[in-house]
């Protein structure tokens, strides 16, 4: 029976060993800093079901958004997580962003999204009377979903078929005995495969483990939401039109399950940020077609990291970073980022098949 351990129990983590949990050949171990599964970044998200429009084609981010979130759809309904596919407006506010909806368009085409369509202004009136915009793209595919639900079925899943967790757990510096692995001081416990999956840490594991090895570097970026509880009547998931791409700072806004709705995220190089002045700026970038928001209603809500990474502190890497060592039973995954939520069931049969 080969031993696998799995670092980090964020929602890709727990993907990994509900997925792997399947075979029975397997005896899992998922090893969790914290003293809860979910804590770090998988509670900071959106809780936006992706459908993978403005991903580069070919690349994993692409190809495991759109299987994700399809396989998201499907758990969702069998364990009865609450979901709803809202579907998402790209709006074209400006003439500069109409030439951005066709090249939205045409890159969901190429992605293999070919349920997106523009719209003009009448439709997109008729369909959110409170938005102001020339036109939009539609995309039907996205959705929201109780991520907190969706996580403890994971856990409760992956427990039942055997994988034995551990909390709290704080030294995860991984040496070689011949084709196996232990944790620092513990050679009892040996393990044939390691998968690395521990969000913003896991660049620096990998990097105790292997202090020889070439790894990419960390470039972290805080973005902050604020939210409001006001009944917009908004019903759909709004983004202003971008390039396929592009990382700027974003107004979006997204419905909550529990009611009300969150702005952002915003991008913040910074440690220290004057909210007061974000909050303006976010107002500011919201009146331009939602005019009607009452400012009143809008409070900070909450904060998050994404791990993005880059290599030689110089080139950003804008996708996904899925590798087996070479010579070594060790996956690392770096720079899991949006739209690593919607991916987490594709990239857990994506270690499996590399497995």
């Amino acid at each position: 029976m080969k031993r696998i351990v799995i670092i980090g129990a964020g929602v890709i983590g727990l993907s990994i060993a509900y997925e792997l949990s399947k075979v029975k050949k397997f005896k899992i171990i998922l090893v969790e800093r914290k003293k809860k599964f979910g804590l770090e970044n998988t509670s900071k998200n959106s809780q936006v079901i992706h459908s993978g429009v403005y991903y580069k084609k070919n690349s994993l981010k692409n190809i495991l958004c759109i299987k994700g979130k399809k396989l998201i759809y499907k758990f969702c309904k069998k364990y009865k997580i609450k979901n709803i596919k809202t579907g998402k407006l790209f709006l074209a506010c400006t003439k500069e962003e109409e030439k951005y909806l066709n090249i939205l368009k045409k890159n969901a085409f190429k992605n293999g999204v070919k349920d997106v369509r523009i719209i003009n202004f009448k439709e997109l009136r008729r369909i959110e009377p409170t938005i102001i915009a020339k036109k939009a793209l539609l995309s039907p595919s996205s959705g929201i979903f109780d991520v907190q639900a969706f996580i403890k079925k994971l856990f409760l899943i992956s427990r039942k078929n055997g994988v034995n967790f551990r909390f709290n757990f704080k030294n995860f510096i991984l040496k070689k005995n011949d084709n196996k692995f232990y944790f620092n001081n513990s050679k009892e416990d040996l393990f044939d495969y390691v998968i690395n999956s521990a969000g913003m840490d896991a660049i620096k594991i990998a990097r105790q483990s292997f202090p020889n090895q070439k790894f990419p570097d960390n470039n972290f970026v805080k973005g902050i939401y604020f939210m409001t509880k006001e009944k917009l009547k908004v019903k759909k998931i709004i983004y202003r039109a971008m390039l396929p791409g592009d990382t700027k700072e974003r107004i979006d806004i997204t419905p909550l399950l529990t009611g009300g709705y969150i702005f952002g995220p915003s991008v913040e190089k910074s440690k220290f940020t004057d909210k007061n002045k974000l909050k303006s700026k976010f107002i500011n970038g919201i009146k331009n077609y939602l005019p009607k928001v009452n400012e009143k209603k809008i409070s900070y809500y909450k904060e998050g990291v994404r791990p993005k990474i880059m290599y030689k502190k110089i080139k950003s890497n804008e996708d996904f970073y899925i590798k087996k060592l070479k010579n070594h039973n060790w996956i690392n995954l770096f720079g899991m980022e949006s739209p690593g939520l919607t991916s987490a069931l594709s990239i857990a049969k994506y270690i499996k098949r590399i497995m």
